[in-house]
């Protein structure tokens, strides 16, 4: 059975490719820089078989086929939307890059390979959504070769809420509007930076180095509405009839113009980690 995210991601793939993609992409951009100043420090002396886990329409999955032209790239994803949408944009890439990328649909916590496959695998704005993330570590754990790398991109938990969702959360409650209750499990952001390299660490990876960092993400109205209605609340707003969603839409607007420019400024803390098999 596939889970409530997996169905959303299938529903909304073109929505993330315009609307979410983007907000992600600088970070994948720094975590290949990261990964291509590292010693490999591998048996055989480089990377040869990378693995994306929750590639998503492809963003950090072309970034490193373009860096690393001695690769083979693996691309797994739960949503076959997801997928169909990667394979479309890689069109994107030169032929020598795009004939080294395959495609994998499954799920994180059972990737379909053999023990010891990979030299590296990366994971960007994945294991939040997971339901056990022990479980897809000890997974990555399997699938790496010995002294194979591991790099994450995750969210750590925010202090403050960003001021535009908080504005939609109460635009619906003022409207009379309540989110139906989700039974679906998900392993949720780190709680700390420590959190996420005691994580690893009691997972059997060693050499944990882990950075902290920000996702800044500057927002219109118009772009905040559009991705929220069409992509992340899809469901939620399709469920409205015509006047329910006329209301949340005007009372929510009102409340978006009263915001400042800085406001709109998404700074999000995520944290950037790479370690190794041990």
């Amino acid at each position: 059975m596939k889970s409530g995210s997996v169905e959303r991601f299938n529903r909304t793939a073109e929505g993330y490719l315009r609307w979410w993609a983007p907000v992600l992409h600088p970070a994948s951009v720094r975590l290949v820089d990261r990964l291509g100043r590292l010693d490999p420090g591998l048996p055989g002396g480089e990377v040869r078989d990378v693995l994306d886990l929750g590639c998503g329409t492809g963003s950090g999955l072309f970034e490193a086929a373009r860096r690393w032209p001695a690769t083979r790239l693996v691309g797994l994803d739960g949503s076959v939307g997801m997928l169909d949408v990667a394979r479309r944009e890689q069109s994107q890439l030169p032929e020598s890059a795009r004939e080294r990328i395959s495609y994998v649909q499954a799920d994180a916590a059972t990737v379909p390979a053999p023990a010891a496959s990979f030299d590296l695998a990366m994971t960007c704005f994945v294991l939040q959504q997971v339901p056990d993330r022990v479980a897809v570590l000890r997974e990555l754990h399997r699938v790496l070769r010995p002294g194979g790398i591991l790099a994450i991109y995750g969210w750590v938990k925010e202090r403050v809420p960003f001021a535009p969702e908080f504005e939609l959360e109460e635009a619906l409650t003022e409207a009379g509007v309540s989110r139906p209750v989700s039974n679906e499990v998900k392993a949720g952001h780190y709680r700390s930076i420590r959190a996420a390299v005691d994580e690893l660490r009691s997972n059997g990876f060693r050499r944990v180095s882990a950075q902290a960092d920000a996702l800044d993400h500057p927002w219109s109205i118009e772009d905040f509405i559009t991705y929220r209605t069409m992509t992340r609340d899809l469901d939620l707003f399709e469920s409205l009839d015509d006047q329910a969603r006329s209301r949340v839409l005007g009372l929510l607007g009102r409340r978006l113009d009263a915001l400042g420019p800085d406001e709109f400024v998404h700074r999000a803390p995520i944290v950037s980690i790479v370690a190794r098999k041990g």
